[in-house]
């Protein structure tokens, strides 16, 4: 399939694709006679799993990483970088949650109208 084809079954643009071919993410592919690209299905499985990657927070390094140079996708290291991936998202998770607390708390003492807050005042009205 042509690059016009392959962007719209994707969802991406042809630049986009031409820079993943640029990059090494994408495999280099054959031409036509008249100097078309010529994709084929294999190419539309691995740019699914470029798409799904970055947004997993995978970075285009991390992403050429997970394919071997023979094109194929290493399910070991697929499964590292999603275990390390999985134990930041849950770090950050925590971290929102903590945030999430103090909100609501400082929130709650805001909107307390039984304690006295001389140095948090409302500004003056006009």
């Amino acid at each position: 399939m042509k690059i016009g084809e392959l962007a719209r079954k994707t969802g991406l643009t042809p630049s986009t694709i031409r820079f993943y071919e640029e990059q090494g993410l994408l495999s280099p592919v054959s031409r036509t006679a008249a100097g078309y690209r010529e994709y084929s299905n294999y190419a539309m499985e691995r740019l699914h799993v470029i798409q799904v990657s970055k947004r997993l927070g995978f970075s285009l390094d991390v992403i050429r990483g997970m394919f071997g140079a023979n094109g194929q996708c290493l399910k070991t290291e697929i499964l590292e970088r999603t275990e390390t991936r999985l134990r930041e998202v849950e770090e950050q998770q925590e971290t929102l949650a903590s945030q999430q607390r103090e909100l609501l708390a400082l929130r709650a003492i805001l909107l307390d109208e039984s304690i006295s807050r001389p140095f948090c005042a409302e500004p003056a009205v006009n």
